[in-house]
């Protein structure tokens, strides 16, 4: 009877244990698709410029990406003039569930010409 209900306890526990990681495990895989949709939009718009149209198959149907391009003025006096043409520039990508809900968004700043400022 005592080996019976150690036996019992301990399926017991086993099940807790693995229904918690199973939890887990599916936010982690939640979080991590979030996350590489977003990778996968940033990088469409960082390689073909903020008013690109995304290719079919870049992401989920349904879902949906905008970016903006905005100069960056936070910086000091002297960094503000441009390089060569160049300067720094601010992408803000967001990308849109099924629903048109905001699902996530990231701000990357890379040099950019400047004439891609000039929306």
């Amino acid at each position: 009877m005592i080996a019976s209900t150690i036996l019992a306890m301990s399926v017991v526990a086993s099940l807790g244990i693995v229904g918690g990681a199973r939890s887990n495990l599916l936010r982690a895989q939640k979080r991590w698709a979030r996350q590489h949709i977003l990778s996968q939009a940033a990088e469409a718009y960082l390689l073909a410029g903020p008013r690109t149209i995304l290719p079919d198959g870049v992401l989920p149907q349904g879902f949906s990406a905008s970016c903006e391009l905005y100069e960056v003025e936070d910086l000091p006096e002297e960094a503000l003039e441009s390089i060569r043409e160049w300067r720094l520039g601010e992408f803000h990508i967001r990308v849109f569930d099924v629903n048109g809900h905001l699902m996530e968004e990231v701000r990357v700043r890379k040099l950019v010409k400047e004439e891609d400022l000039e929306l």
